[in-house]
């Protein structure tokens, strides 16, 4: 039963760090964003401001679903302990 559950820890682990890779993706995505439409604007450049703000909002969503999914596998690893 142990090496079940080792296994399953390991699994979970892996996954965790899956969401955080997510997580961290999506931060620079919201970030690049940002600047993209900060200089849209400078430069009164509408397509670079709509862009820009796509991949901000990108960003947020592929943050969020890093959160869920980290999230997730934090609740069944403590299931499992």
């Amino acid at each position: 039963m142990d090496d079940i559950t080792n296994d399953a820890q390991r699994k979970l682990h892996k996954e965790e760090a899956r969401g955080r890779k997510e997580q961290a993706a999506g931060a620079f995505d919201e970030v690049k964003g940002k600047v993209k439409k900060a200089v849209g604007d400078a430069m009164d450049n509408e397509r670079m401001q709509a862009e820009g703000a796509a991949e901000e909002m990108g960003g947020k969503a592929r943050k969020k679903a890093g959160d869920t999914y980290a999230d997730a596998a934090d609740r069944a690893e403590d299931a499992i302990d």
